[in-house]
């Protein structure tokens, strides 16, 4: 095993990832957080706790912020009109989040999809955050301490960022800001970035050197199951973030057990440095 890497044997521990108490996941879209730390969400709820599921990128999108682009994004999803997506995309989530026992907030912000002419292009949005856009940081940042679930102590799981879409960096740096204020939080290995494309996580880490602590492997065994079966609710995004394979559970469960380095499934947190 990485001897910089530490496991934790049991989620609802009193430190590290999983730690008991309040605790906000903040998903830069409707998904990211199931992807990526359904099984920790999972096994706060089992151990008593009460996790809240927060979008940042969720806002309801008037029709004439909707460009080719975006047009081009819904007929993927197999949608026309920005209205239709949020319908279905909160319904996804909302019946993800009933799978894993959590709660769900969705913030105003837009998708980056529909910012103006900031990003008009797939390559666009896994690039450098627009200059524009460095304000929308110490915003969002702001609202989190703003709502009505935070408490002092709250824990708060960010992206790390892997694949560097530009609302992932923007939440990221967000985390960055709070944990500046001494605030816990850790970051979350964005999947399924991380699945199909582990040759972006070192340039990643090498780019947060400083920012971040060691790795730490979270267990799941007993909520990996949920964490698919609550992937799978998001049934318009499957098919296209997940278009690398045909088979789904397998790739997470795979991923997971590499992770657990033979002691189970895992999920992997990075402590975010102030």
């Amino acid at each position: 095993m990485d001897r910089n890497k530490n496991t934790n044997q049991l989620a609802g521990q009193q430190t590290g990832p999983g730690k008991l108490g309040p605790t906000l996941f903040l998903s830069p879209h409707y998904d990211d957080v199931v992807l990526s730390c359904g099984g920790v969400v999972a096994a706060l709820v089992d151990a008593g706790c009460n996790p809240l599921m927060v979008t940042i990128f969720g806002g309801e999108t008037p029709e004439e912020l909707v460009d080719d682009f975006a047009r081009w994004k819904h007929q993927r999803w197999g949608y026309e009109s920005a209205d239709a997506v949020l319908e279905v995309r909160r319904t996804e989530d909302a019946a993800a989040a009933e799978i894993l026992g959590c709660q769900t907030r969705w913030l105003g912000y837009f998708d980056a999809i529909y910012r103006g002419d900031r990003y008009t292009k797939d390559g666009a949005l896994y690039s450098n955050l627009h200059t524009a856009e460095h304000g929308l940081i110490s915003l969002v940042a702001h609202e989190i301490l703003s709502l009505p679930e935070w408490q002092p102590e709250t824990t708060i799981y960010v992206p790390l960022g892997i694949g560097d879409h530009v609302d992932h960096q923007i939440t990221f740096n967000a985390g960055r800001q709070l944990a500046a204020q001494g605030h816990t939080v850790y970051a979350y290995e964005d999947c399924p970035y991380a699945i199909h494309s582990p040759e972006r996580i070192p340039p990643r880490l090498a780019a947060l050197a400083g920012q971040i602590g060691d790795p730490i492997d979270q267990p799941i065994g007993p909520t990996l199951v949920r964490r698919i079966e609550a992937i799978a609710a998001y049934t318009t995004q499957v098919p296209v973030i997940f278009r690398f394979t045909d088979n789904m559970p397998a790739a997470v469960t795979n991923h997971a057990l590499e992770l657990g380095d033979g002691n189970g499934p895992a999920e992997r947190y990075w402590p975010v440095l102030g």
